[in-house]
């Protein structure tokens, strides 16, 4: 036959406000401080959730603000915004370590770069010694010519 506590504690139990034990029987006394305890965690996390939404919100509106900012930039200088982006590339590139890989397939490349750029230069600077002499040839004439005339 069930006592009046274990009616208490089965009824508690069923409820889900079984105290862990050592309570007063069926007065509610644990109960009512449970619930008080409920109460709190719930405001809680109902504050926290509402901080966060809030958080959640500027920053969505400011990472659009940029966005907005960042487009009408590019559309008034496009060109600037392509070379910001070309210096931005070559200094991540410059900053990230050689493979040797990387090293083996570009050695060549490199090489041949140099070679066909150092020959550039060389005829550059034939043509304009030809050309300078033609013109220092061209002005002693042109001074002869006026001396006699």
């Amino acid at each position: 036959m069930a006592t009046t506590s274990d009616k208490a504690r089965t009824s508690a139990n069923s409820s889900g406000t079984a105290s862990s034990g050592g309570g007063t029987g069926g007065d509610g006394g644990g109960s009512g401080a449970l619930s008080g305890v409920r109460q709190s965690a719930a405001d809680a996390y109902q504050a926290a959730r509402e901080r966060t939404s809030a958080a959640y919100s500027a920053a969505r509106e400011r990472a659009g603000s940029v966005g907005r900012t960042t487009a009408e930039s590019i559309d008034t200088a496009p060109m600037i915004a392509v070379a910001g982006g070309l210096a931005l590339g070559a200094l991540v590139g410059a900053l990230l370590p050689r493979s040797a890989r990387e090293e083996d397939l570009l050695r060549p490349l490199g090489q041949r770069l140099n070679d066909t750029a150092r020959q550039a230069v060389d005829k550059a600077r034939s043509s304009a010694r030809d050309q300078i002499g033609d013109l220092g040839g061209k002005a002693a004439d042109a001074i002869r010519s006026a001396a006699k005339g």
